[in-house]
């Protein structure tokens, strides 16, 4: 195998793949990027079983061949190889790294199997989609899954497929969900996502201006868009029916100016961290008072809302409140309660198509 190809370009090649990369594995082969080069150029790939990236980057190739590299050393080597042509050359169970005065040799990962290759075949369909809202209902929703794996199927984002796109995350403490008409509806289905593919895809929105395609089959989907490709494995079982759980009604509503109520949150969670990590926040008389206490010392800070209903004190873990508002676009938001310790529901004071919900923590000192 012997190439040149255009060390920019390699760089955010690799940097693309590597996001499929095993955090841990007991297949070492996985821990490697494939590297083929062939007519059409090199091609990367790297996967862990429930996600693959691969790109194909231009290059001249003088000799094709396929070798399996270590991922992150070889990352590291080509985010420092400066700005010029770099030539490849495989040498026995090395590869050669020639880059303007850059000279490197690097170890090839030895293995009896081949890479693994995930499967996308069976019959289809498509979703299309605005690359914008794509990738904006992504991540105005991924921030809730869960991150660990005691209930698996919280893992993934939840996509309900049919007139509308409804994106739905959570972790039993913290719930987004995101809803926009299809352009072309299908019929209706549910598919679940993992929520690291579900970011990856996020990302290759970046790379277009068009509308994009994501395409199902019964166990995966597929995205591709130009050079890039990506498959990833959906996950099995039934999401939780999180309808029955949702408020049908509330006792007090509170609108609010979103910044101010922000900046007065990342105010206190200064405070907040150095105790229990939780913020107060009493509705009294159409004002709002956030408080923070610790052993370090207290915070307080009051502000005008508009409040319709029942006065009420309620404890958040302000992380959970932070990551809501980054997502909403308005300048004002509804805050709906029902009790101190009932979930409370976010959403724009204008804007349709998003419903968020956090689940209070219960205040056992006074502030």
């Amino acid at each position: 195998m012997h190439f040149f190809i255009d060390s920019k370009e390699l760089t955010e090649g690799v940097l693309s793949v590597i996001k499929a990369l095993p955090v841990r594995t007991t297949m070492p082969i996985l821990e490697g990027i494939y590297m083929e080069a062939t007519q059409e150029g090199v091609k990367l790939k790297c996967s862990d079983l429930m996600l693959q990236k691969e790109c194909i980057i231009p290059a001249t190739v003088e000799e094709p061949g396929n070798v399996v590299v270590p991922g992150k050393l070889f990352s590291e080597i080509v985010r420092k190889l400066p700005d010029s042509i770099a030539e490849i050359t495989l040498n026995g169970k090395s590869i050669d790294i020639n880059c303007g005065r850059a000279k490197s040799s690097l170890q090839c990962v030895e293995t009896n199997e081949e890479f693994p290759d995930m499967r996308f075949n069976g019959e289809t369909f498509l979703v299309k989609i605005d690359h914008n809202d794509c990738r904006d209902m992504i991540n105005q929703t991924v921030f809730a899954t869960a991150q660990d794996d005691s209930k698996p199927i919280l893992t993934g984002v939840l996509l309900e497929l049919g007139e509308n796109i409804t994106i739905v995350a959570t972790d039993a403490y913290q719930f987004a969900m995101r809803t926009m008409p299809l352009k072309a509806p299908v019929s209706e289905r549910d598919v679940v996502i993992p929520g690291k593919s579900m970011s990856e895809i996020s990302r290759m929105m970046d790379e277009t201006e068009e509308d994009v395609e994501l395409t199902f089959t019964k166990t995966h989907v597929c995205v591709n868009i130009k050079h890039s490709r990506l498959v990833a494995r959906l996950l099995d079982g039934d999401y939780i029916k999180y309808k029955q759980i949702l408020p049908k009604e509330h006792k007090t509503r509170a609108m609010i100016d979103k910044k101010e109520l922000m900046e007065s949150i990342d105010r206190a969670q200064l405070m907040a961290r150095e105790g229990n990590n939780n913020i107060v926040m009493k509705f009294h008389n159409n004002k709002l008072t956030i408080s923070a206490n610790s052993f370090a010392g207290r915070i307080n800070e009051e502000m005008d809302v508009q409040i319709n209903g029942d006065d009420i004190d309620i404890a958040f873990n302000p992380r959970f409140c932070m990551n809501i508002l980054k997502c909403i676009p308005d300048d004002h938001i509804y805050m709906d309660f029902t009790t101190s310790i009932s979930p409370c529901v976010i959403r724009p004071a204008k804007s349709d198509g998003f419903y968020y919900l956090i689940v209070p923590v219960r205040i056992y000192s006074n502030f």
